[in-house]
């Protein structure tokens, strides 16, 4: 027993001491002498946090200031982004460190374990080249940035747990190399379950995508891989189910997984970020309803988003979110296009894509639980065309809005990612190329006109608007895929991709797959398995140029609606009162304040009013407007908002109802004007 508590006492100091001398090392600033004389200073990440912190109240938005609680208190993820982009700015700026005197720095965001920051000045304007070493030739990752004499130089397509060998070069406008250094850069281990969870089936020789992104689903987080199936990139945190969004300049959008509001079955993300690949927080976007499995940029840079009517459905709206100030432009309700006849479950129609067309002002929305996708007018909210069975729609009004099928036209069934391809594949002016990720699968709505075709594809259809009409061009095929997925077409290399994100049953024991074909002979150029599966793919393209440029500080990135207190009536003041209240301990319920929204952790449907007692008056956040309907979902933990900054200035005491019972927190709010 001795030696066994011996051994126990040793394994937990050698446990303690490792983290005492991995956090000495993050406190720190470490300088390195290369082969070639020249010095690197490594950042340690910990102490770039502690400068950043000390200027986070020049970022924080005035509105904190109002605050006083004995809750935990914390900034939001864009203060923490523009404190440490500040630091990192000033410390390029004081001219210290040269190309023989170079600053790098990994992660530093926290977000984006495999990128790194490289900062640096040089006497004369130069461009600079970035090469991180693969394992093969092939698989080198490199990027250029413009002529500049002050330097800030993303690092991106690390390997993890390894020392990265980076080829810094700088170039004239001749593209011959000036002065070069090679740098080392370490990085730690993937988490345990993403080790070894990409197979390479079938490596290509030339892919269309040299890094695919996969993400989303529950297993993994959001990563990109090489032709040789080795991670170079991923994220910290996992978003929520439906993955990242890919937007222009090199952006996307991310959906919290754990800050959500009850439904009537999935609990819907109402906060969400704009954010980039070195892992900084641009603006934090608040959607009262929720948002959902799809968001694809407007041109102009609006926000089409799935999100929720809460008229006792979900998922059954598309809305436009303005990209700067987070409010709702435009909304439109499924139920409105459609008759009674499958309306009957919760989830009747279940938005999974909506993509807008310029052209001819139209919307395209793929609707999964009703094998439909339909094409709308987006100035009139008409609907314009239907793409679905005629067999399934038999005999409704629907019918004349049907395409009427040319040949033999397999349909869609349980699809997603419906999408309009630009290019022109037959001359004629009056068709529209529609891409499909058909998922052939009928178990959430069943249909007696489904042929039960073993196989999913990605299927491009030719609709001509005029005729009504609709016939096959192309398909290509994959293993049965129940759910997500998504096909891609690369004009420039003519080649398809089938992101088969998750398979009904496991191939290899792999949960997900990606492909590639030749468009034209539908050869399978690449295979690739994915052993948790994900939600969608995309191919990784990150704007070196954005990523390289600093943050413009800005105090509007809380922006968009949540929650609100409103004031007591009489009748809506709790009769529990009037009895002895006993203070939460043992129910999952915790409380915070992120700036001035407040956050409470429950279990859903648990939670039903936050109640706000002031000594001039008295609030409520009533959560208790739906109910679930769904098992799955009813274990699932995340923190419910109220938005407080219409809250009078007051001193509150803080109290919940838990399962139809009031308790009290031992928690207060002292709100003072600013």
């Amino acid at each position: 027993m001795e030696n066994v508590l011996v051994a126990s006492c040793k394994r937990v100091k050698g446990k303690v001491l490792r983290k005492v001398k991995r956090q000495s090392i993050m406190l720190k600033d470490r300088t390195l002498q290369l082969s070639d004389g020249a010095e690197l200073v490594v950042g340690g990440l910990g102490l770039l946090d502690k400068k950043a912190r000390m200027q986070a109240d020049n970022f924080v938005r005035p509105q904190k200031a109002q605050y006083k609680t004995n809750m935990w208190q914390e900034n939001s993820l864009a203060v923490k982004t523009q404190s440490r982009d500040f630091v990192l700015q000033t410390m390029l700026e004081s001219g210290e460190f040269t190309f023989d005197h170079m600053y790098v720095i990994r992660n530093p965001y926290g977000e984006s374990p495999l990128v790194a920051l490289a900062l640096f000045v040089t006497e004369a304007a130069c461009r600079v080249r970035v090469t991180t070493k693969g394992k093969t030739p092939e698989t080198d990752y490199v990027s250029e940035l413009p002529s500049a004499k002050k330097h800030r130089v993303p690092i991106l397509g690390l390997y993890p747990g390894m020392e990265n060998q980076v080829l810094i070069e700088l170039l004239d406008d001749y593209n011959q190399t000036l002065a070069s250094h090679t740098i080392p850069i370490e990085t730690k281990n993937l988490p345990r379950y993403m080790r070894e969870c990409i197979t390479v089936k079938k490596k290509p020789e030339n892919p269309a995508f040299p890094f695919v992104l996969i993400n989303g689903g529950v297993d993994i987080h959001t990563c990109a891989f090489d032709r040789e199936g080795d991670i170079r990139f991923f994220l910290r945190r996992k978003p929520r189910g439906y993955g990242i969004f890919p937007l222009s300049k090199g952006r996307f959008f991310y959906m919290e997984k754990d800050i959500a509001t009850p439904s009537f079955s999935n609990p819907q993300t109402v906060q969400s970020h704009d954010m980039d690949y070195m892992g900084r927080i641009f603006k934090t976007y608040h959607t009262k309803n929720g948002v959902h499995h799809t968001v694809e940029e407007k041109i102009g840079g609006n926000i089409l988003a799935g999100s929720n009517t809460m008229l006792e459905h979900t998922e059954d709206m598309v809305i436009e979110i303005d990209r700067n100030t987070g409010e709702i432009v435009w909304s439109l309700e499924i139920w409105d296009l459609f008759d009674d006849t499958y309306k009957d479950l919760m989830d009747w129609c279940h938005v999974n894509s909506a993509a807008y067309y310029e052209k001819d002002n139209s919307i395209l929305i793929s609707l999964r639980n009703i094998h439909s996708v339909i094409c709308v007018d987006y100035g009139t909210k008409k609907l314009r065309w239907l793409l679905a069975d005629p067999e399934f729609w038999k005999g409704t009004p629907m019918t004349k809005y049907l395409l009427q099928p040319v040949g033999e036209v397999p349909w869609v069934y349980q699809q997603h990612a419906a999408y309009e391809i630009e290019e022109d594949f037959d001359g004629n002016p009056d068709t529209k190329h529609i891409m499909v990720y058909d998922n052939h699968w009928a178990r959430r709505r069943p249909a007696k006109s489904f042929d039960g075709d073993p196989l999913s594809y990605v299927s491009f259809y030719d609709v001509n608007e005029k005729e009504m009409t609709v016939s096959l061009y192309k398909r290509f095929a994959s293993p049965k895929t129940r759910i997500r997925a998504n096909g891609i077409y690369v004009p420039d290399k003519r080649r398809v991709y089938n992101m088969a994100g998750s398979y009904a049953e496991p191939v290899d024991e792999d949960m997900g797959g990606v492909y590639e074909y030749d468009f034209e002979s539908g050869e399978v150029l690449a295979e690739y398995g994915v052993r948790p599966g994900y939600f969608r793919g995309y191919n990784f393209e990150p704007d070196v140029e954005q990523l390289a440029r600093p943050i413009k500080p800005a105090k509007d990135y809380f922006v968009g609606e949540l929650r609100h207190p409103k004031e007591l009536t009489s009748e809506d003041y709790p009769k529990e009162m009037a009895g002895k209240v006993k203070r939460i301990r043992n129910q999952k319920v915790d409380c915070q304040l992120q700036e001035d929204i407040l956050m409470v952790q429950a279990t859903d449907h648990q939670l039903q009013k936050i109640y706000f007692f002031g000594e001039k008056g008295n609030y409520v956040v009533d959560y208790s407007d739906t109910y679930q309907t769904m098992p799955i979902f009813s274990n699932m933990t995340y923190a419910h908002t109220a938005h407080l900054e219409n809250l009078p200035s007051d001193s509150y005491q803080l109290y919940l109802v838990v399962e139809d019972r009031l308790y009290k927190t031992g928690k207060y709010i002292k709100k003072t004007s600013v």
